[in-house]
């Protein structure tokens, strides 16, 4: 049975972000707190009530409220950790100096210490002493300093002087400053290589350079944020600003604390620069296949799998991915699991259940405000690099620019505007489907009116040469050659004669037939008499068709005699009517009454056929004008896609400059654009005419798809050749093969995007550009892990071994910084064979891997702050406990 979402979250996810408010007064301590709720207990409810796990006492040189926080805090063990500490007002500024828990009675020790002046918690109490002195004094007591508030006027440090005198430096070198807390979040990175561009800035970080060469186990300094609180108001309204600090620890308490500020880079962050909230894999629960019955709480922060060859690791991220909706041809493997249920949360709060059976599509359901819905399989998306896949974009950015792009794309958020121009793309396509008809048929109207024009052009002919009266005496003139044929026809006929075959008959062969010999003696007499009957009839026959004959051919010649007079009549009118005619055949009549007839019929048909055409026009415009519409859209919505692109090129090439430092490396994009579409169009259209590709290309660089389409509408070769550097002629073919509507309207979709360029300079007095393909496989694979790591985006990021084709050294000094840094922005999981990832990029959750039973496992889950955890790191990545001692004694450390 899959596990419900309640039962997952159950499961050890490892170390974790808390949120922690290190600042807070309360009444009856500090004086200055006017607020008689501001009780530790209800600072305690309160804190509790906003998540708020990690809080200090920090009260104004004065430890009175530090027992009542102590015995409260008691209640709520492992739901909060309460910090006893104390804000001194020292000779430079305002100091908040923290002390275990166990020892909160040390506070008062080192106020005696310090000597405090005046009243313990009131407004003029302070030291005489430097904050240097005082740091030193806290960090002999095993207390822990955080500089407060530096950039406050009169009580921060930083604002206290202007310049940079020695007292500052001394503060910074100070082994027991562990932090700095600002007001401002525009200020977080004060004392950093990160510092703002500015004299100031270039002080602060020749300062913070100087700590981090004296200092090698712990150069950077906490960054934090706390609200300073003196009223119960205060504290809350402070929470919805997000003034406060998240703190990366394993479980509550001072130690992890402590830890946490010496390791800042990666386990403390200041609210304010991180996102309110980050979409995140909750976890996985896989039945079946390989990784049978395993299932992951995934931190929200950096996950690593890790484990031996075929122990699973593989399996489990691309499990996660698969039961995500994304590489479907994971079922055709042995090892893809049965049934998958992956638990998602955007960054909203809503709980995503995806459920996937192998070679079916995931049943995604969403659960908000109690209701249960379901939701289309991309409402979670994250960011997904397989085994090869960024050495794949790595192998020739150049020449597979869409692949370059595809994978910048990833880190934006255009979805909504490519599945627009999607859309829009369509609809011009119907458009086209509809207008391209139409269009043909108004282009037939000139040539209809030519028709038109050409027919009453022959009609004014007839009517001018009287083709009617001729045409007249034409029909009685062919009337009465019918006449004559008929005639002579009876004539021939008459000469024919005439035959009464068919009515003689012969008795005795009737007779003979039918075996008649007359045996009774009554009938003979009568049949006899019939015979002489038909005999006399026969005779009588024969003797008339002689007769009759004779007569007719008599009167055959006399019609004969008087036909040939009619053809003579005949011949006469016809030559008269032929002399009359001559001039109008010479101007395209035939002169007959029938073409006439024609002629108007053919002139009503096509008026008939331009008056249908006409009565749409209408339409035509309308399909103009939400085609004009359509195409300004797809324009504003390509312009958005390009702006969002290059709006990305800030932060990579930022990240490219403090990762990389062999080269210059920058991002940028070339309008001479991605021309692979066009290009493809191109020499379909020019198939079978030797355009050589080379050319095509140059054209394609050169040329803009619409704006070749204008030129092309225009028969403007002339413009095409300049333009494209190639031949009129050559031109001219290109308006003669895309001249089609057809054609025309889908170059006018055709989109040329600018093109993602990768830019290398050398580093040295005079810079060198170098060409990309030249860098190793491992160099490309940096940038392009870098971009990927770096860019703006809050997606999950999975890599399957982000290590491929690069060396330690490079892991170690750029990769493991760059997941440090980015992990509280973004959720990162990733299956690595390299220990520098999981230990010092400081994991929150490590899941070590192994195969048991010709199945995958994960036998431990935990940060390296636990010993289990780090044992089984130790066991994977470092060849166990000898190899690493081995090492060690090898190394001479």
């Amino acid at each position: 049975m899959a596990i419900t979402f309640e039962d997952l979250i159950r499961v050890d996810n490892g170390a974790r972000f808390f949120t922690a408010d290190l600042h807070i007064h309360s009444y009856g301590a500090s004086e200055c707190v006017g607020d008689v709720g501001m009780t530790v207990e209800t600072i305690i409810e309160q804190a509790l009530t906003h998540n708020i796990s990690i809080i200090a006492i920090t009260d104004h040189n004065t430890d009175k409220n530090l027992e009542a926080a102590m015995k409260c805090a008691q209640h709520y063990l492992g739901r909060i950790l309460v910090i006893p500490g104390v804000e001194v007002s020292t000779a430079h500024g305002h100091l908040l100096v923290y002390f275990s828990p166990e020892n909160w009675e040390n506070v008062r020790t080192f106020l005696a210490r310090i000597e405090i002046v005046g009243k313990l918690g009131s407004r003029d109490s302070h030291t005489t002493k430097s904050m240097t002195d005082v740091i030193r004094q806290a960090e002999m007591m095993d207390g822990v300093c955080i500089a407060a508030h530096i950039d406050r006027v009169k009580t921060g440090f930083e604002i206290l002087d202007s310049g940079y005198p020695s007292w500052k430096k001394d503060i910074i070198m100070s082994p027991g400053l562990y932090g700095l807390e600002v007001d401002n979040s525009e200020n977080l990175g004060w004392y950093s290589p990160e510092d703002e561009k500015s004299a100031n800035g270039a002080e602060r970080r020749k300062l913070a350079d100087n700590r981090a060469s004296v200092l090698t186990g712990r150069p950077l300094l906490a960054h934090v944020q706390g609200s300073d609180a003196h009223s119960i108001k205060q504290f809350s309204e402070n929470c919805a600003k997000r003034n406060l600090t998240r703190i990366k620890m394993n479980e509550l308490d001072f130690n992890a604390f402590r830890t946490s500020l010496v390791d800042a880079e990666a386990r403390i962050r200041a609210t304010a620069s991180l996102p309110i909230a980050v979409p995140r894999v909750r976890g996985i629960y896989i039945n079946g296949g390989f990784l049978d019955q395993e299932n992951y709480h995934f931190s929200d922060n950096l996950n690593c799998f890790i484990g031996g060859r075929g122990a699973g690791k593989s399996t489990a991220i691309r499990s996660l991915v698969y039961g995500l909706g994304m590489k479907g041809e994971f079922a055709e493997c042995d090892n893809c699991p049965d049934e998958i249920v992956v638990y998602c949360e955007d960054a909203n709060g809503i709980i995503y259940r995806y459920e996937r059976i192998r070679g079916s599509v995931p049943n995604v359901r969403a659960r908000e405000d109690g209701q249960i819905q379901n939701v289309p399989v991309d409402v979670f998306p994250v960011e997904y690099y397989g085994q090869g896949d960024l050495a794949e974009v790595a192998k020739d950015p150049l020449a597979n620019p869409i692949l370059l792009q595809q994978f910048l794309d990833q880190h934006l958020h255009i979805k909504d505007l490519l599945e627009r121009q999607k859309e829009i793309l369509r609809l011009l396509r119907q458009n086209s489907a509809q207008l391209i008809p139409i269009e043909n048929l108004f282009f037939q109207i000139p040539g209809k009116a030519q028709i038109i024009a050409e027919i009453d052009k022959k009609l004014q002919i007839a009517e001018t040469g009287k083709l009617r009266e001729i045409a007249a005496q034409q029909i009685e003139l062919g009337a009465e050659k019918g006449l004559r044929n008929e005639l002579m026809a009876i004539a021939e006929f008459y000469d024919r004669g005439m035959s009464v075959t068919n009515f003689l008959r012969n008795y005795h062969d009737i007779a003979n037939g039918l075996k008649a010999n007359y045996q009774g003696e009554s009938t003979e007499p009568y049949f006899k008499d019939v015979e002489k009957s038909i005999d006399e009839t026969n005779q009588y026959l024969n003797h008339k068709q002689s007769e009759i004959n004779s007569y007719f051919k008599t009167v055959s010649m006399k019609i004969s005699e008087s036909l040939k007079k009619v053809d003579e009549v005949i011949v006469n009118r016809q030559q008269i009517i032929n002399g009359q005619m001559a001039p109008l055949k010479e101007q395209g009549l035939s002169g007959s009454i029938q073409e006439l007839q024609q002629l108007i019929t053919r002139k009503n048909i096509v008026m008939t056929e331009i008056g249908k055409i006409n009565g749409q026009k209408s339409t035509l415009e309308t399909l103009h004008i939400q085609r004009t519409e359509l195409h300004s859209e797809l324009k504003q919505i390509r312009n958005e896609i390009i702006k969002k692109r290059k709006s990305q090129l800030k932060v990579i090439n930022k990240g490219l400059g403090r990762t990389i430092t062999d080269y210059t490396v920058f991002l940028c994009y070339e309008d001479s654009g991605i021309i692979d579409e066009f290009k493809e169009f191109f020499l379909k259209a020019m198939k079978g005419s030797y355009f050589q590709e080379e050319v095509a290309i140059k054209v394609c660089q050169k040329l803009l798809p619409e704006e070749l389409a204008v030129f092309i509408k225009q028969k403007n070769a002339r413009q095409i050749a300049e333009l494209a550097d190639i031949s009129e002629q050559w031109a001219t073919e290109i308006c003669n093969r895309m001249c089609s509507l057809t054609d025309l309207f889908e170059l006018e979709l055709i989109w040329k995007p600018s093109c993602p360029i990768i830019n290398l300079k050398t580093k040295g007095a005079i810079p060198k550009e170098i060409h990309v393909n030249q860098l190793s496989d491992g160099q490309k694979h940096t940038i392009l892990l870098t971009i990927a790591m770096l860019a703006d985006s809050k997606l999950p990021l999975i890599i399957d071994q982000p290590e491929d084709d690069l060396d330690n050294a490079f892991i170690s000094a750029s990769v493991v910084t760059t997941l440090r840094a980015i992990k509280e922005r973004r959720q990162v999981i990733v299956v690595t064979h390299n220990a520098n990832i999981a230990v010092l990029g400081d994991a929150e959750l490590i899941l070590p891997m192994n195969r048991m039973n010709d199945k995958g496992i994960v036998t431990d889950r935990g940060s390296i702050d636990r010993s289990e955890t780090r044992n089984e790191v130790m066991r994977i990545l470092e060849g166990g406990d000898i190899a690493f001692k081995r090492r060690k004694e090898i190394y001479g450390h």
